[in-house]
């Protein structure tokens, strides 16, 4: 059975026990691009390449901004609401996360000559403005077994299915200044301690010392339970510096240089709970344990866009090309091990921290899009994106080349191109209400012979909008739900079966706009 790198445009990460290394699934959180932006574009799933008007389209189709008529400010708040429900071998576990985010922020101006005309240089339009193209805020709880105990043979170690006592085996026969690793960390941090001064022998919180006879034994005789937590954090945003302009108001042209920025955070840590409690027991037993990884990623890139709309009144359609974005990433991770105690006293020791710099390039996009526009009461339309993940590629800033080459030709050979769909509708019963609904499909960006479940997801969206003269108010919901697997690995542990884990989204966003 293939194991794949799993990410529902999410999020799932491989790690090594002793280190981290850059892997497919980053590359697919560097690509990732959700529905967000203004609460109008939300509503109706980011269905815009042939619309205009609204400053999150231009993000879509720079041309957009050639639709506007008058000059626009709009910023745009947001919560986001996600929830994970994770099962392995028949054992739940449900997490969630809330998370504030400012989807939006920017402004168009308009410029009309002074002699007015319907043929010809109709006007042109510059504009500024932010949108989060991607929230990594998400907690994700994986119960994995409970009751675990290691198995025993006249005192000594027959069968190891506990971690600690992993992590003690790997520490027998080094001396206590010699421990390396998650060894040195669990020593510092009293999971294990020498039998004697300069001892390389140990023992396990796990376990006791008769001093009578000089015997270890165990006391993890209830079992304990073991638990993945991985906690992420973090947003990527685009800064668009945009051109447009309307000729005879049935063609329009746009191009946009556009500046990018990453941030994302996340703790993967295997913890082991003293649920049921050690025999003997004492008060300053051990009460949990983490083993984790912190990793962090930091980039800036730029990208351009160019676009066209073309107005056959009521039918409009529009084409756009985004270029690759090209990142310089800076990455730094670390490890240790947070031991918590019954008596309240924690204890907690850490690797160093290591630092990475690298580039990487994005895919490609092109989109293409129609929408019928019914007068001033409604409009319908629909999208479609080509994303080339073939084309990511990460690039070495200095060592490492052999560890490049080799991710891209995985990337190569396990990526594919996606076909992604979007469609929206507006109705406006009265002239100052609107109504809006949409729905998006996103491809699976892995091929099919490398997942078990194919973690394409759906978004659907709703929302509604007031108009003033000057002043417009926009609110919008949309829905995510996804399904993925997910393969834990824990060095030293076994866990053949994927964890099924299903995940919902809900965005709420607010948006207030003036027009000038």
């Amino acid at each position: 059975m293939k194991r794949a790198y799993y990410i529902a445009l999410l999020l799932l990460f491989c790690h090594i026990t002793n280190g981290y290394s850059q892997n497919i699934d980053d590359a697919l959180r560097f690509n990732q691009y959700e529905i967000t932006g203004t609460a109008r574009s939300i509503s109706m799933a980011n269905a815009f390449s042939a619309l205009g008007g609204d400053l999150s389209a231009i993000s879509i189709n720079p041309a957009a901004i050639a639709v506007y008529r008058t000059s626009e400010f709009s910023f745009t708040p947001g919560i986001n609401y996600d929830k994970s429900n994770a099962n392995y071998q028949n054992l739940n576990h449900s997490d969630d996360k809330y998370s504030f985010s400012f989807n939006q922020i920017g402004g168009v101006s308009t410029y009309k000559p002074l002699r007015e005309s319907e043929k010809g240089l109709i006007s042109t339009h510059f504009g500024f403005n932010y949108t989060r193209t991607a929230n990594f805020n998400r907690n994700t709880g994986i119960s994995l077994r409970n009751n675990v105990k290691d198995v025993y043979d006249g005192g000594l170690i027959k069968e190891a299915n506990t971690l600690l006592t992993n992590i003690y085996l790997e520490a027998n026969g080094t001396l206590p200044q010699n421990l390396s690793g998650r060894a040195k960390w669990a020593y510092e941090t009293y999971l294990i301690d020498a039998l004697e001064e300069g001892s390389d022998q140990y023992l396990t919180a796990y376990e006791g010392l008769d001093e009578s006879t000089g015997q270890i034994f165990p006391r993890n005789t209830h079992g304990v339970n073991q638990q993945k937590n991985i906690e992420t954090s973090g947003y990527a945003g685009e800064y668009a510096l945009t051109y447009g302009a309307n000729i005879s108001n049935r063609f329009l042209l746009g191009g946009s240089l556009n500046f990018q920025s990453l941030h994302y955070n996340e703790r993967s840590a295997f913890r082991e709970i003293n649920h049921n409690g050690l025999d003997p027991a004492y008060v300053t037993d051990l009460d949990y344990y983490d083993s984790y990884l912190n990793l962090s990623q930091d980039g800036f890139g730029v990208n351009g866009k160019i676009g066209a709309i073309f107005n056959f009144h009521p039918l409009r359609f529009g084409v756009s090309f985004h270029t690759p974005t090209f990142y310089n990433m800076k990455e730094s991770y670390y490890e240790g091990i947070n031991a918590y105690y019954l008596d309240r006293e924690a204890f907690k020791d850490r690797s160093s921290t290591s630092n990475f710099k690298y580039n990487y390039r994005t895919p490609y996009r092109a989109e293409a899009g129609v929408a019928f526009v019914i007068g001033k009461i409604g409009l319908i339309s629909v999208d479609y994106e080509l994303t080339d993940h073939t084309s990511s590629k990460f690039k070495s800033k200095g060592g490492y080349e052999t560890h490049f080459d080799k991710l891209n030709t995985q990337i190569s050979d396990q990526l594919k191109v996606t076909h992604n769909f979007r469609a929206g509708f507006e109705v406006k019963p009265i002239s100052y209400l609107a109504l809006r609904g949409g729905f998006a499909y996103f491809d699976s960006p892995i091929k099919d012979e490398y997942v078990i479940n194919t973690p394409t997801h759906m978004i659907y969206s709703g929302g509604v909008g007031y108009r003033a003269k000057n002043f417009f108010l926009d609110m919008a919901y949309s829905y995510k739900d996804q399904s993925r697997d997910f393969f834990v690995e824990e060095s030293g542990l076994t866990f053949n079966d994927p964890v099924k884990i299903d995940n919902s989204t809900s965005q709420f966003a607010m948006t207030f706009g003036w027009k000038f």
